[in-house]
């Protein structure tokens, strides 16, 4: 069903259409370029009432998304380590940035406060940052507890990995 909905999907305009587009970015698995350029494009009068409702929805689609992606990265992370397809690590750390860079998608929405673009991609910079640093910390464990220097080594390679672009 969320094919037949990409394939249909128009700009959205009104609020049960963000819905409707809200809802098909949470189901993804991953986040479709496509329905992300569609998106942009949509339109909203985004003022009083509705305003603060469109805000939470689209910050718990956000949310969702950011939690789908993490869930698939630590399961993909898990499998590489258990079976010691350590030169997989790399690959899945960019997958992971270039997901996570694709939900800052409500950046490109002009009808949006900026204090809220700027609210909530703090939101996902705080929690991506703290959750990647985490997990980098945990193969330095990893690493220092069995001495796996193909860890280390893809160690060296995601460090140098910026999750986000940095500010101008």
């Amino acid at each position: 069903m969320a094919a037949v909905l990409e394939r249909e999907l128009a700009p959205p305009t009104t609020y049960d259409e963000w819905l409707n587009c809200f809802e098909l970015l949470k189901a993804g698995s991953s986040v479709n370029t496509s329905v992300i350029m569609t998106i942009t494009e949509g339109s909203f009068a985004n003022r009083g009432y509705i305003a603060i409702q469109f805000n939470q929805k689209l910050a718990e689609t956000i949310n969702e998304m950011l939690n789908n992606r993490i869930a698939r990265f630590l399961k993909d992370l898990n499998t590489l380590i258990s079976f010691n397809e350590l030169s997989d690590i790399v690959p899945l750390f960019i997958r992971l940035r270039n997901e996570v860079r694709k939900c800052l998608f409500f950046s490109e929405f002009d009808f949006l406060d900026a204090s809220v673009k700027r609210e909530l991609e703090q939101s996902v910079r705080t929690q991506l940052d703290d959750f990647w640093n985490n997990t980098v910390n945990f193969l330095q464990r990893q690493t220092l507890e069995f001495s796996n220097t193909g860890l280390e080594d893809s160690l060296f390679l995601i460090r140098r990995i910026e999750l986000f672009a940095k500010a101008v």
